[in-house]
């Protein structure tokens, strides 16, 4: 694992820092809501037991009858902002928005403006059939309504005309729902032709109304020369009872009125859930705050998934079961999310009891931020604040760790390349300047490198100091055998100066060759360069080593088109010899050295390859370092391993490098050297 990434991963820790933070504000959050809650709770509780108090009736007109399967459909009557005319036309209407479907593809609308109900019914009619003459079938199409103006009393009113205007209610009987020409001069009305049938307009006092009401749709359409007719109605088609009305009692609005100045909306239910008053409203309120990235970012971690808001299904009765709770007679709260921006909307409903029982509910509603945390200013700026020291911290940290990442490579690549390829020490390391840990490192790394330099470079010329020293004695040693040599004439003396000479021989071949690897080095550093062809060079060196070389085959082969060098033709023919050598020391007699110039783009590959024994893997980097050699004594002449570092000393020289390898096959080890050529060489 890299320092950056520990580093890193150590940065991570200071996310404990804004998760510390989040945990805090989500507390914050819900004992803000909470708060808001009990807030709402209590001000329900007040207008519950100001209800309970006064004793206010909680239906339209007492008994209230709770909704079963033998009453119909109930008509829920919204309240009108102003007094429609009674046109047949819907368009003055200002509110009552909401219809209930009669039958198939009938629709009734139904309003109450101060002591008046106004129903609005559509009826898509494609054959519309008209009364004649009164009394007389058919009676045409027609709507009845089923009215309950006292308990157990059910009174039917037919609004029907012989042509479309203005008409007047009679009274009529079910089943046949005929005409009586028995007009109630209280109920008015207006019928009207639409594209798709036709739509009336009536309207009918509160008191007439009642507790209970039931709209029919009789349609009566041609058959031949007689004619049918098809009913649908709101009623309970087998025991005929209509269904409860519904409204807002005035009485429970003046009620409201004294508690419903705050923000958000009052609304009394009856035992059913039916809304007999509300006051306020509750849209989402315009907040000004600003759509900054932080506060967006905050919004999304501290967002809920509240349900949406239901509001009223069917029109005029609270569905959600959550606020229904406290219609059996506990309180209950709610969140709810509404509109685009999923602005939040908070619910408390408390029951309304009587005789032991709840006979309703108060439901208060008020908008609010989703977020409530968010409304302060101070916590958002210390959120805003925390999370940018984290950003901070973890930017800083991260570009600590890739700055320390950086130096240690760069001190870790130096070390590596501290040791060139013909065996320089490289001393300097960089960020030895530095005061930290690194920066000792390097310096400890230089002091070493400098010390092991040293060493080398005394190593590199011991060669030429000892050959000097010995020199003198060895002479001396020479002299003296040659002056014994006319003194001692015995066999047994004889022996012993033959093997004396062969060791002076011998150690004189030494010093030779390690003098001659020392006057090399300095004979290399006079060498001025001049241009050379290499083709030349090696052609005419490879002509003389067949004579020298006859148990071997030297083979030549030039690919190259362009072989002139810059540098020096007998520091090659040197170069050359070591190479060849060493080739015929190491192939069998008989087998063949292959010398080829090669073109390797803007440089000349000179290769000596020869078939023999492979090279050792763990001397392959020091075979052309000095005083190394692998080769066996096997011709009686001394081997110090200058050869091969005399031919990195004369590569060097050229501007070039060498390298030994392997033959694919294994059969053998070719040697190449690589030389600028003359057009691209400094």
């Amino acid at each position: 694992m890299s320092l950056r990434f520990q580093l890193l991963l150590f940065g991570l820790l200071t996310l404990v820092l804004p998760w510390t933070g989040l945990r805090y504000v989500r507390e914050m959050e819900g004992a803000l809501r909470g708060g808001l809650e009990q807030s709402l709770q209590g001000r329900a509780t007040t207008v519950a037991a100001a209800l309970e108090e006064q004793d206010l009736p909680l239906c339209s007109v007492p008994p209230c009858t709770p909704d079963d399967a033998a009453h119909g459909t109930p008509i829920y009557a919204a309240p009108l902002a102003a007094e429609p005319n009674v046109d047949g036309v819907r368009d003055d209407w200002n509110g009552g928005d909401a219809a209930i479907e009669i039958g198939d593809g009938h629709r009734l609308y139904a309003g109450v403006y101060r002591r008046f109900v106004y129903l609005f019914v559509t009826v898509a009619d494609r054959d519309l059939v008209y009364q004649r003459l009164p009394g007389q079938r058919p009676y045409g199409d027609r709507v009845a309504l089923a009215l309950e103006p006292s308990p157990g009393v059910v009174r039917w009113l037919l609004l029907n005309t012989s042509a479309p205007g203005a008409f007047r209610a009679q009274e009529t009987s079910p089943d046949k729902f005929e005409p009586t020409e028995a007009y109630d001069a209280r109920v008015i009305g207006a019928w009207q032709e639409t594209a798709t049938g036709y739509a009336l307009e009536v309207r009918l006092p509160l008191n007439l109304v009642g507790s209970a009401l039931g709209v029919g749709v009789i349609d009566v359409d041609r058959n031949g020369a007689d004619y049918t007719a098809a009913l649908s109605a709101t009623w309970d088609e087998t025991s005929g009872a209509p269904g409860r009305f519904i409204y807002q009692r005035p009485e429970l609005k003046t009620l409201l009125d004294q508690f419903g100045r705050g923000a958000g909306r009052f609304r009394i239910l009856d035992a059913d859930g039916w809304v007999l008053s509300a006051v306020g409203n509750v849209e989402p309120r315009a907040t000004e705050r600003g759509t900054t990235l932080v506060g967006d970012l905050f919004r999304w971690l501290l967002r809920r998934d509240d349900p949406p808001y239901l509001g009223e299904l069917p029109p005029g009765r609270v569905a959600d079961p959550a606020l229904r709770i406290a219609l059996t007679g506990d309180g209950a709260t709610a969140w709810y999310g509404s509109g685009p921006d999923r602005e939040a909307i908070v619910a408390a409903a408390v029951p309304i009891m009587g005789a032991g029982a709840p006979r309703g509910a108060v439901l208060l509603e008020q908008a609010s931020d989703p977020i409530l945390t968010l409304t302060n200013d101070a916590l958002v700026r210390l959120m805003t604040v925390t999370l940018l020291a984290t950003v901070v911290v973890g930017l800083g940290l991260l570009g600590y760790a890739t700055w320390l990442s950086v130096r240690v490579r760069r001190l870790a690549h130096a070390a590596e390349t501290a040791l060139g390829p013909r065996g320089e020490i490289r001393t300097r390391m960089p960020g030895a300047a530095a005061s930290d840990e690194l920066g000792v490192l390097a310096r400890s790394f230089t002091q070493l490198l400098e010390r092991l330099r040293e060493h080398t470079e005394y190593l590199r010329t011991l060669s030429g100091k000892l050959s000097h020293e010995l020199r003198t004695p060895l002479a001396v040693v020479t002299t003296s055998l040659d002056n014994l040599d006319h003194e001692v004439k015995t066999e047994t003396a004889e022996l012993y100066l033959k093997r004396l000479r062969e060791g002076t021989t011998r150690l004189d071949a030494i010093l030779v060759a390690m003098s001659e690897a020392t006057q090399l080095e300095q004979a290399i550093g006079e060498t001025a360069a001049e241009p050379v062809d290499l083709r030349v060079v090696v052609e005419s060196c490879c002509n003389a080593y067949r004579d020298v070389y006859r148990e071997r085959e030297i083979a030549f082969r030039c690919a190259a088109v362009v072989t002139g060098i810059v540098g020096s033709g007998e520091l090659v023919a040197q170069l050359l010899d070591k190479l060849v050598d060493n080739a015929a020391s190491f192939s069998a007699p008989g087998s063949r050295i292959d010398v080829e110039i090669a073109d390797s783009g803007r440089e000349l590959v000179l290769s000596v390859t020869n078939n023999g024994p492979a090279l050792p893997a763990k001397m392959r980097r020091q075979l052309f370092d000095s005083l190394v050699s692998i080769r066996e004594q096997r011709d009686g002449r001394p081997h110090l391993g200058l050869g091969l570092h005399i031919v990195a000393l004369v590569a060097e020289f050229h501007g070039g490098r060498c390298e030994a390898d392997d033959l694919p096959d294994g059969s053998g080890v070719v040697f190449r050297v690589w030389f600028p050529r003359r057009d691209s060489a400094g």
